[in-house]
């Protein structure tokens, strides 16, 4: 596992057998107690199309990413256009966030460690909160989950830009909140992109199988492409 906090240009694609990796990488931590990583493809909450046939599940389609200039945690300047070719999955947080952010990163961070050595898949944070967020608070957030820059992109624009992409692209809540530990109301799913850019998954924060079911339907995006 590698435990690098630098982020040195974040896109790069190679010919390693994904599936054999994540096997190998999905058995150390099933021998280690995770054995919440065993791969499946049952129960995913609704992503997929249903199975009649024995083949893989076709997952279902939300919609496009539209191509946005970001800034990364490093201060390099970013197109989401970047990211075609590869599967992500993004999600929503801020570093003075004291709720739903940690847990999620924790659970990002676990996603990083198991994928680690699989070519062609992104983990993005959104930060909802760009004027604080700067560069260097980002990157010490980061550093907090390990988080390996060639793996693990941690991206800030504006925010108006930021708000309409998360309402309007992902269909997801943002707003101000009440509370002093969650000041900005954010939605905690974890949601998987293809290769073209399209939104294919949304999954639950709480579901105590959500490693599970991503890496899952990571693998069939991975061995069927953007179908």
């Amino acid at each position: 596992m590698s435990t690098s906090t630098a982020s040195p240009s974040p896109l790069r694609r190679g010919g390693i057998n994904p599936r054999t990796l994540i096997l190998f990488a999905l058995a150390g931590v099933v021998l280690c107690g995770g054995a919440w990583l065993a791969l499946g493809l049952a129960n995913r909450g609704g992503s997929e199309s249903p199975n009649t046939n024995g083949q893989a599940p076709r997952l279902s389609d939300y919609g496009v990413v539209p191509n946005l200039s970001l800034t990364e945690r490093s201060g390099q300047q970013l197109s989401l256009d970047e990211l075609k070719g590869e599967v992500w999955v993004a999600n929503f947080i801020f570093t003075r966030c004291e709720g739903s952010c940690l847990a999620m990163s924790t659970k990002m961070q676990e996603l990083q460690n198991a994928l680690q050595q699989v070519e062609g898949v992104r983990l993005v944070s959104f930060t909802v909160d760009p004027e604080n967020d700067t560069p260097e608070k980002l990157t010490s957030f980061a550093e907090k989950y390990q988080a390996d820059g060639r793996k693990w992109l941690f991206l800030r624009g504006s925010e108006s830009a930021i708000q309409q992409m998360a309402k309007e692209t992902f269909k997801l809540p943002f707003m101000d909140g009440t509370d002093p530990k969650e000041p900005i109301i954010h939605s905690s799913r974890f949601v998987l992109m293809d290769q073209q850019m399209h939104i294919r998954g949304y999954y639950g924060n709480n579901d105590p199988d959500v490693l599970k079911k991503l890496i899952a339907d990571i693998m069939v995006l991975k061995d069927t492409g953007a179908e």
